[in-house]
C-alpha cells in the first residue's frame, strides 16, 4: 500500500509503480495487465474501472505507469485497488490518494504551488488581527511586537515623524529641531563642546546670551549686564553736565546714564575711543 498527494481536479500519471511477482515475491517484470484490475473509489462511493487502463512503462520493465483523469481527481480520498483478475500473476495491491489545492480537497493548501495564495477574505482577517492585537500581550523581549510598542535597538534610518516618547541612548546623526521644553537635563562629556562640534551660529548665541546676562544673576535683560558694563570700557563716555552719559557701539546712540558729581578744578568731561 502506498500513499500519494495530488492536486485536485488535475489530471496526471504516476509513473515508477511496481507489482509484486505473486510466485517469487519480487518485482513482477512486464505484469499483464487488463480491464478490470484497476478500481477507483472515490470519497468511499462505489469502485469503477479508471478511465485509462495502466501500462508497463518503459516496455518490458518492472514498473507501469497508473493515469488518472480530471474527473477521477475530483474527491478528498481517492482509492485504487488492484487485482489480478484474469489469474493469479502478481499479488493485490492498494494505493490512497489525498488531494490538494482546493475547497473541495483534503487539504485546500495547494502544496504543489511555488508560491502559497491567500484569499482576500484572509488577508483582510490577518491584517486585521495584527492590527487589533494588544501591544501588551505581544510585549516578549526581543520581539517585534515589543518593537512597536517603543523602539528597542538601533535606528539606522531617519525617523521623519515626530517622537513623543524618551529617547535614552545614542543620536548619532542630525536632529533637526526640538520641542519647547524637549529637553529637561543634559550632561557633556569632558571635551565634548569644541569648537568643531557647534556651528559659528550656535556660539555667537551663547556669547550674546551672556553679554545680556544681568549682573546679579537670575536672568537676563536688565540694563544691569555685562554688555553695558563693558561699554563703559571700550565705548564713548561723556559727562554732560551733571549726567554720566555710556553710548553704545555706534557712540551716538546712549545705551545708559548715571548721574555725576564733579569737583573743583579740571575734571574730565568725555571719552570717546577712536
Amino acid at each position: 500500500m502506498a500513499v500519494y498527494y495530488a492536486k485536485y481536479g488535475t489530471a496526471w500519471d504516476l509513473h515508477g509503480y511496481p507489482l509484486v511477482d505473486r510466485a517469487t515475491g519480487q518485482y513482477k517484470s512486464s505484469p499483464t495487465l487488463a480491464s478490470g484490475d484497476f478500481k477507483i473509489e472515490k470519497d468511499g462511493g462505489a469502485a469503477a474501472n479508471l478511465a485509462t487502463l495502466p501500462s508497463v512503462t518503459p516496455a518490458a520493465g518492472v514498473s507501469i505507469k497508473i493515469p488518472f483523469s480530471a474527473a477521477e481527481m475530483q474527491a478528498k480520498q481517492i482509492t485504487i485497488r488492484m487485482q489480478d483478475a484474469a489469474g493469479a500473476e502478481w499479488n493485490d495491491d492498494c494505493i490512497h490518494i489525498f488531494t490538494v489545492g482546493d475547497p473541495s480537497a483534503a487539504m485546500q493548501l495547494d502544496t504543489f504551488a511555488a508560491t502559497v495564495g491567500v484569499s482576500a477574505a484572509s488577508q483582510s482577517a490577518i491584517v486585521a488581527n495584527v492590527w487589533a492585537a494588544q501591544r501588551s500581550l505581544n510585549a516578549v523581549v526581543g520581539s517585534f511586537g515589543e518593537g512597536v510598542s517603543s523602539v528597542q535597538g538601533d535606528v539606522t534610518g531617519d525617523v521623519l515623524g515626530d517622537v513623543a516618547g524618551n529617547v535614552t541612548g545614542n543620536v548619532s546623526g542630525v536632529v533637526s529641531g526640538l520641542g519647547a521644553g524637549a529637553i529637561t537635563a543634559l550632561t557633556f562629556a569632558t571635551g565634548a563642546l569644541t569648537s568643531d562640534s557647534m556651528t559659528q551660529g550656535f556660539g555667537q548665541k551663547i556669547a550674546d546670551e551672556i553679554l545680556n546676562r544681568n549682573l546679579a544673576g537670575g536672568g537676563s535683560g536688565n540694563s544691569r549686564n555685562v554688555r553695558n558694563a563693558l561699554r563703559s570700557l571700550r565705548n564713548r563716555i561723556r559727562v554732560n553736565g551733571g549726567t554720566l552719559e555710556i553710548y553704545q557701539e555706534d557712540d551716538s546712540t546712549l545705551a545708559w546714564t548715571a548721574v555725576s558729581t564733579t569737583t573743583a578744578g579740571n575734571p574730565i568731561t568725555e571719552i570717546d575711543p577712536s
